[in-house]
């Protein structure tokens, strides 16, 4: 253990070109010249692509949205340099400190996707050039471009939310090794019958999405997308459950020991990886019934295997990134308690540990919360509002039910899914008790991994009757 001091600061002094003092003036023309062509420039190049029919290619179009960019990158820093050369006020705020970095961020992150999917759309052009109408249309781009942008600035609204997250008041912290779980401290008469109860839960979790995993994958009449996205889910949560489950079942048993800091960010980090994994998941088998009941022309077109793998692949890269910058924003904090008041190490109750004021920390869960909830969310409601929409308009009632039988399933999972991560993530900290909380922590982390094989094995004909082929019975 250590203790660190920590001086309150309410603005910053940039050093800039201080050794090179008796050259600042020639520095100063310097980089005026080079930021008013670099200005020029850009400003020349979006024009012209704007207004030469001629360049309105796909190309273009990024080079244009690539020169927006740089000229707002160079304006967000430039400036101030300049005005730091000619012996101006080098003093920034905290809040314009953070504003800079902010954009400085953004607008970088964006330069540097911009740079690879123009990249992707020589590719496309000079190894693909018969479909390259098709695969990078206007709508492709647009939808890219946007994305980008987007991307760029929620993972510099991240960072500089962590940044400024640090502690920066003076005080002395007692930084601590490890942390041990309080668990069901609470329920100690009853930890035997808890122990017993999720064990069994934990079985035939493991063992009906191992099932599900093996029959999808031996049966060829389950080859399909739908059935594709069901066992990467299950997949993810097994691992899930095997990151939380087996910790907490030894702690029922009185065998808890102290976790370091290291292992509790490992497990924050998976645990987080997989849960948005899993949300993106199940967003991503909407839209494989959306398209399958309101495009079914075209669902083979849409839901190709590169179009599923793309949509796995996104899936896990969105979960990779935020859980990195998640746990890294919570254990750059300093801590003080031990004792955490969960059987797993998740967000809120170890940030409850830290010495330091964590209403930044806290900002950034809800922000992460609200993107990775209500957002997936929306857009799975979307899909079975315009898929339900499109039920009703089929004739025959044969035909209704059978829609309707395709997307039960799912909708069973995605309301008890996204309920729980609602109630656990949106709900104000103080609303619920610690026993509270951990029982609708059990719900998301033992209940909801079991529904996948039990929903989808004992809801789902086409499942049953593989289940069926492979143990050599016929179809009643």
């Amino acid at each position: 253990m250590k203790t660190v001091n920590h001086t309150e600061v309410r603005h910053f002094v940039f050093q800039g070109f201080s050794n090179f003092h008796e050259h600042q003036l020639t520095l100063f023309t310097v980089f005026l010249i080079v930021y008013v062509l670099t200005l020029a420039g850009n400003v020349i190049i979006v024009t012209i692509i704007r207004i030469d029919h001629h360049l309105h290619t796909p190309m273009y179009f990024f080079l244009s949205v690539l020169s927006t960019s740089e000229t707002f990158y160079s304006l967000v820093i430039i400036p101030r340099m300049l005005s730091g050369l000619v012996g101006l006020s080098q003093s920034i705020s905290l809040v314009g400190c953070g504003t800079q970095l902010f954009f400085f961020l953004g607008f970088a992150i964006t330069n540097c996707f911009l740079l690879a999917v123009m990249g992707f759309d020589r590719y496309v052009a000079i190894c693909n050039p018969l479909r390259y109408s098709i695969i990078m249309n206007w709508r492709v781009c647009a939808i890219l471009a946007s994305s980008i942008c987007a991307s760029g600035f929620v993972l510099s609204l991240i960072q500089a939310v962590a940044i400024f997250g640090l502690p920066m008041e003076r005080d002395n912290h007692t930084w601590v090794s490890e942390f041990t779980f309080q668990g069901f401290s609470s329920f100690r008469e009853h930890q035997i019958i808890l122990f017993v109860m999720f064990l069994a839960l934990y079985v035939f979790t493991l063992a009906g999405n191992v099932v599900i995993v093996t029959i999808i994958s031996v049966d060829r009449h389950l080859h399909t997308p739908m059935y594709f996205f069901l066992s990467m889910l299950s997949a993810s949560e097994t691992a899930y459950t095997l990151v939380i489950i087996p910790k907490m079942l030894c702690n029922l048993l009185g065998l808890s020991r102290p976790i370091s800091l290291a292992g509790c960010a490992t497990q924050m980090f998976f645990f987080l990886t997989l849960a948005i994994n899993n949300c993106f998941l199940l967003t991503a088998m909407g839209y494989d019934r959306y398209v399958a009941i309101c495009n079914p022309l075209r669902y083979t077109v849409l839901m190709n295997k590169t179009a599923c793998i793309q949509l796995v692949g996104g899936a896990c890269s969105i979960g990779l990134i935020v859980a990195t910058t998640q746990v890294l924003a919570v254990f750059r904090l300093p801590f003080c308690a031990t004792k955490v008041a969960h059987f797993f190490c998740d967000i809120r109750p170890v940030m409850k540990l830290s010495c330091v004021d964590t209403t930044a920390n806290e900002i950034l869960t809800v922000i992460i919360s609200v993107l990775l909830i209500l957002v997936p969310m929306g857009l799975v409601f979307i899909s079975y509002v315009l898929i339900i929409s499109t039920i009703l308009k089929i004739p025959s009632a044969q035909g209704r039910k059978k829609a309707f039988a395709t997307c039960a399933s799912h909708l069973t999972v995605v309301v008890i899914h996204y309920g729980c991560a609602s109630i656990a993530y949106l709900k104000p900290k103080s609303e619920n008790s610690r026993d509270q909380d951990q029982l609708i922590s059990v719900t998301y982390t033992v209940i909801t991994p079991l529904l996948n094989p039990v929903v989808y094995t004992l809801r789902n004909k086409e499942v049953k009757e593989a289940l069926l082929r492979a143990t050599g019975r016929k179809l009643s």
